[in-house]
Order: C-alpha cells, then structure tokens, then sequence
C-alpha cells in the first residue's frame, strides 16, 4: 500500500513539470533591444533578399509571416484554447496527495527531579479523490462559454487579417501615387526648363521681356517643390509598409522596385444586395459579437445553476508510521492504513439574493450583447455600401478625369504652339500647364482612389481568409505561419481571383523595365524619371 501511494505521488509531480510549456517563435531580434544602430540582426532582415520587384500581393503575405499585431492575434487564440482545455478538466476527478514527515522531543520533570526525555517520529502519506458529480450543469455551460470565447479569438483572428490586409493595399498604392506624383512634377520641370529655354533666347534676341524670364525660373523652382514633397509621401508611405509587414529597417530596400501601372479596369458590380448577403454571412468580427452573445447566453445557464444543489463523490488512501518512545522509555511502534470513501451533497438555501441578482446581471449583460450586435450589423450594412457607393464614384470620376486630361494636354499644346508664335499670353500658358498638372495629378489620385476603393469592398465583404493570401511554399511551410492548420479555407470564388492576380502580377514583372518604377531617391537632375 505504502508503495502505491508513493508511486501515484511521484507520476503527478513528473507530469507536473514534463507538460507545462508553451514554445512559440520569438519576435525579430532587433525588436529587444534598446539601440537601432547597433541592433541584432535575424532573418526578419532578410525579407528582400534576392527579390527585385515588390508586388501588392508579395507585401500582403510577408505581412501575413511577420505582422507582430497579427501573430500576436494568433498566440490570444491559443490561450483562448487552452482555457477551453481547462474547461474540460472540470469533469475529471481532483487527485491531491500529501505527506508528512516529523519529529519532537519532550522532557517533563518527575518528583525524583529527573528529566525524562520523550522521542515522537512521524511518517504519514495520503492521496485523496474527489469528483464533483452535479452542480446544476455549471460545468457544461462553463465549458461551452470557453468553447464560443475560443472561436471568438479565432474569429478577431481573422479580423486583424481583414483589417490589416486593407492597411497593406492602402500603403502600398500611396507608395504608387507618390512615385506617381513625382513623374508628374519631373514632366512639369522639364516642360517649365524648355520654356525657360525657349524665353532665354528670345530675350538675348530682344523678342520677349525678362519677366517672362523669370516666371519660368519660378515655376522651375515650384515643380522641384512638388518633387520634393512627393519624395516626403514616398518614403513616409514606404516606413508605413515596411511596419506593416514586420521589416526592422523601418524602411524598404532603396533599389526594390514596385509596378508603375496604377491604371486598371473598371468592373460592373452585381447589385448591392449580394455585397451586403456575402458581407452578413462572411464578416469575421459580426460573427465575433455573435459568439460573444453565445458567451452571454451560456453566463445566464450558470447562473441558474447556483440554485441547485451540488454532489461529489470522494476517496481517501492513508498510510501512517509512529515511532513513540524515549530515554528510560519502553517504544512503542504504530503503522496503519485507511480507506475511506462517501458522497457529499450541498445545498445554498439563502445568501441574502446573491444569486438572484447574479442571475439579473448576467441577463442585462445578455441583453447588452444582443444590441451589441444589433450594432454591429448595422455597422456592417453602413461599410458595404459606403465601399459600393465609394467605388461607383470613384469610377465615374476617373473616367472623366481621364476626359479631362486628354483635353487638358491637347489645350496645353495649343496654347504652348501660340505662346512661341507669339499669339498667345505667358499668363494663358501657365493657366493652360497648371490645369495639365492638375488634371494629371487628380487623375493619378482617382486612379489610386479606384484601387483602394476596390481593396475596401474586398474587405468590407470578408471573403478572404489568411489562406487566400499565401502561396503554395508558404502552405507547405508550418513554420511561417504557424496558425494556418486552424484557419478556415477561402471561398472558391477568392481562390479563383486569386489565380487570376497571380496571372496578371506576373505577366506585369516580365513586361520591358519601363513597366517597372524604381523607388525615387531625393530629387537629382541627372535621374530620368518613371515611365508612365
């Protein structure tokens, strides 16, 4: 008996220490210490190694691998699990084992004045069970809350996704309307350089005064302005990005290069009712709240259960040695053994409406998260169609843009023709380049607006998963992604899109350079600017 009990102490203290660990891949090095210049450096620093052009899609998975804000979401869903595995250890018995070890001495002093002395050894091993049998289905309702907590974290799991994919695409295309904006002031200086050119001789021949001069050394002046604000939104929109998908450098690669095409084509949208249909039974976060009204739900059978009684069952094992004697003392040795065994029942009859009112709170916290999500499908419904309404308009308006910039360049040159004719005004050929460049740059932002627009509905929908956004080495890969296993699988219809990026990016990288815009550095003349 004594050995058994010895043997079932020993198997819960080993087990105890072998399953209690949790390993999960660190975060980039550079990010625990306190120096950037002297950073320790990972392979979260060699996310561009050998890659030359950087496409939408390319940054949405490196952010899927590196994003600390999303891989934190991942590791909140595996806590979540294990309180759901918690939950579960509720209906296994509690096994408690305790041993006692003591000794003492005692002296009493007799009428002869002796001092006798008592020796008292105790040796003492116990293991205990006890099993709650009922408690009014508190354990159930305890378990299904942690069951619906945990598809909560998996369900705003997928909401950083969403989210944070949507911040990648906004990122990424002010990376194109910034190298964009810059072409744009580069044509705006050349043309004001030619003029200048132009005027300078005319004014050594006397056909046209200084003024004249001078308005194009300012306008000069004015385009390298714009160069160089566009240089400030390229590289704020480049730290943006590299954030975004976990780069240390806090920068991009000066000679990565991106698409230059910011053009795209316009579709014809189904009507808003099937958005709002994929939206309503797709978004990860409406879902969420209706999980976290579940957990509400399951709050309120808990509390009911505090009126009923609660059985347990339990067994006992004892083994006890005692070593009694002392000097001028016979010693006496005791061992004995016991077994006990026996159910308990309890029953709260009245705590002052304790659980009464426990039982009300959890019903107003019910109703509160059922207006909660109330909300949040009206939040829902508002998204959808402000994305479909943003997109429609956003078309329309860049298909005029693109009216007006064609007539804006033919005005343009009309009115350039005239001027070196000398029938036209200086004043009407700066109004006539001030409405090119405008009409170019409010054109390049329509477009870019057309392209954020259509990430926005993507996202507002909720139909692509973590998954749709990785490639086939990065799903044979555990390593890079480490919560892919739990992920839900993207529609057949963002499998197909996806495809269908897939295609068009990499018909895009094999196109002649002049397709591909190298990431502008501060403003040098001697650098040809990005073809359009």
């Amino acid at each position: 008996m004594k050995n058994i009990l010895r043997g079932v102490a020993g198997a819960a203290v080993a087990a105890m220490f072998v399953c209690g660990c949790y390993n999960y891949k660190a975060p980039a090095a550079a990010t625990l210490g306190d120096s950037y210049s002297e950073r320790k450096r990972d392979a979260a620093d060699d996310i561009f190694k050998d890659m030359k052009v950087l496409t939408l899609l390319d940054a949405q998975r490196i952010a899927i691998r590196n994003n600390p804000t999303y891989i934190s979401a991942y590791h909140a869903v595996e806590a979540a699990r294990m309180r759901y595995y918690q939950a579960w250890g509720a209906y296994s018995p509690t096994i408690t084992a305790s041993y006692d070890l003591s000794n003492s001495h005692s002296w009493v002093r007799d009428d002869d004045r002796r001092v006798p002395r008592s020796d008292r050894f105790r040796n003492s091993l116990g293991i205990s069970a006890n099993l709650l049998l009922f408690d009014g289905f508190s354990r159930y309702f305890s378990l299904k809350a942690a069951k619906s907590s945990l598809k909560y974290q998996e369900l705003m799991e997928e909401d950083a996704c969403r989210t944070m994919m949507l911040s990648v695409a906004y990122a990424y295309n002010t990376v194109l309307l910034a190298i964009e904006q810059r072409r744009i002031a580069m044509e705006d200086r050349k043309f004001q350089l030619d003029s200048l050119q132009n005027t300078r001789y005319k004014f050594e021949a006397g056909a046209a005064p200084l003024s004249d001069v001078l308005n194009f050394e300012i306008l000069v002046n004015n385009a390298e302005v714009n160069m160089i604000a566009a240089d400030y939104s390229y590289d704020t929109a480049l730290y943006a990005l590299a954030v975004l998908m976990g780069y240390p450098d806090g920068t991009l690669p000066a000679d990565l290069k991106f698409s230059s095409e910011i053009k795209t084509d316009f579709i014809e949208l189904p009507a808003v009712e099937i958005y709002l249909d994929a939206a309503l039974a797709n978004r990860p976060d409406l879902k969420a709240y209706r999980e976290k009204l579940n957990i509400a739900k399951y709050d309120v059978y808990k509390a009911w259960g505090a009126f009923s009684p609660t059985a347990s069952a339990f067994v006992s094992l004892s083994s006890n040695f005692d070593n009694d004697g002392g000097r001028n003392q016979p010693t006496l040795y005791s061992e004995d053994y016991g077994l006990s065994y026996g159910l308990s029942v309890d029953w709260t009859v009245f705590n002052g409406a304790i659980r009464y009112n426990k039982l009300r709170e959890a019903q107003a916290n019910m109703a509160a998260a059922d207006f909660s999500v109330a909300a949040q499908w009206f939040n829902v419904v508002d998204e959808v169609r402000t994305a479909y309404a943003n997109y429609i308009q956003s078309v329309k308006k860049t298909k005029l843009y693109g009216r007006v910039r064609e007539l804006s360049a033919k005005q343009r040159d009309l009115v350039d023709d005239e001027y070196r004719a000398g029938n036209a005004e200086l004043t009407r050929l700066n109004e006539a380049q001030r409405d090119l460049v405008s009409a170019e740059t409010s054109l390049a932002s329509s477009y870019i607006n057309v392209q954020n627009a259509k990430a926005q509905l993507d996202a507002v929908v909720g139909g692509n998963t973590a998954e749709y956004y990785l490639n086939e080495s990065d799903k044979s890969n555990q390593e890079l992604y480490p919560g892919l296993g739990n992920l839900p699988n993207a529609i057949d219809s963002a499998k197909s899109e996806t495809a269908a990026d897939n295609k068009n990016a990499a018909k895009s990288t094999d196109k002649k350079d002049d397709k591909v815009a190298k990431a502008p550095a501060i403003p040098a003349d001697a650098k040809a600017a990005p073809a359009k």
